[in-house]
């Protein structure tokens, strides 16, 4: 039994090893923002968005990528539905 312990404890630290050479460092050098921040700052909101698709893999699931993310989708959702000179309907309507 005794020899089977090295053996053990050896491939248990390679797992471990594994385990933690794949994992990443967080980002922290950035602020994260508030949705609502983002909403206010249009320019910033579309900077990080394009930051954000440039690396999708990376950046995609972090806090400032979501919240630029959801002030755009807010942004989108407050604005009306084509033109008066289109002739379509200019505002969404919803039954309560």
């Amino acid at each position: 039994m005794k020899t089977k312990t090295p053996t053990v404890l050896m491939a248990a630290s390679v797992l471990l090893g594994s385990i933690l050479a794949g994992c990443e460092a967080r980002e922290t050098g950035k602020e994260v923002r508030p949705v609502g921040w983002y909403e206010a700052n249009k320019t910033e909101r579309a900077a990080t968005l394009a930051e954000c698709m440039s690396n999708p893999g990376k950046l995609d699931a972090t806090p400032n990528c979501i919240n630029a993310s959801r002030a755009e989708n807010n942004a989108q959702a407050a604005t009306k539905w084509g033109t008066g000179s289109e002739g379509v309907r200019t505002e969404p309507t919803i039954p309560n």
